[in-house]
């Protein structure tokens, strides 16, 4: 347990202390750093850290153990620490989400209401998450394209499980997409400098979340011929996604046009 406590879990409580100490130290947040706000604070720690677990679970899975050896989680990292890469991801899954937690609270407190700053911390992660749609095309001509067209033109078809995790994580965030869309459009929340105002502003502008979705929708189709296509004719299936990534260019191009 000498490695679990030393190399994981005092920088996991670090980052909660590093967390505290800059509320502390800064005059607004030290200002509403009271026992409801603080309460709120760490009771906000616990679906972050959950979903951490989740993920880890999936790594767990992807290492040959069972979501159920996650309570055996310091025994495994004590074993497999200097061997392989697991460790090194499950302190970065949790190490990101104390981050995020940290980001969420900071929102919180900078609020002073409990009530508003939860909405307005939902409000910023979903105005964050709806755009990184873009993110996820930017993987793709990065990362996945190239690697993608090298398999094809050497006679393997494309890594199917990263593909899966591509369509997978596009939907969810096409879902957020779409989700910040309606609420924007059924809400009679003003658009403003404020985060949830900001979010509204951001879910009414129909050009931007319409280019938005047609490059959510070209991530997918992607994916989809990737998955597919090599089983028909490798040659096609190459230069299908060449074309699909030019197109996601020329949407990327207008969105950021758009934003400029």
């Amino acid at each position: 347990m000498r490695v679990f406590v030393r190399d994981y879990l005092l920088p996991w409580a670090f980052i909660v202390v590093f967390w505290l100490v800059l509320w502390l130290l800064i005059p607004p947040m030290r200002e509403h750093l009271n026992a409801v706000n603080i309460f709120a604070v760490f009771l906000l720690l616990i679906p972050f850290l959950l979903v951490a677990l989740h993920f880890v679970g999936k790594t767990l899975e992807r290492y040959g153990y069972s979501r159920e050896d996650i309570r055996r989680l310091p025994e495994i990292i004590e074993k497999t620490h200097g061997r392989l890469y697991f460790p090194k991801e499950v302190f970065n899954i949790i190490g990101d989400a104390i981050i995020f937690w940290g980001l969420f609270a900071w929102v919180l407190l900078a609020t002073g209401d409990p009530i508003m700053g939860l909405l307005s911390g939902v409000a910023m992660f979903a105005e964050i998450f709806a755009f990184f749609v873009l993110f996820v095309s930017m993987v793709i001509w990065v990362i996945i394209f190239p690697h993608s067209l090298y398999r094809l033109f050497t006679g393997r078809e494309p890594s199917r499980d990263f593909l899966i995790e591509l369509i997978r994580q596009n939907l969810v965030l096409t879902a957020i997409l779409v989700a910040v869309r309606l609420i924007a459009l059924h809400s009679n929340y003003p658009a403003g400098d404020d985060l949830i105002g900001k979010m509204m502003a951001f879910g009414r502008k129909t050009e931007l979340v319409s280019l938005l979705l047609e490059l959510s929708g070209l991530n997918f189709l992607f994916g989809i011929v990737s998955l597919y296509g090599s089983r028909k004719s490798r040659k096609l299936t190459a230069l299908a996604l060449t074309v699909i990534v030019f197109l996601q260019l020329w949407v990327a191009w207008r969105i950021v046009a758009d934003k400029l």
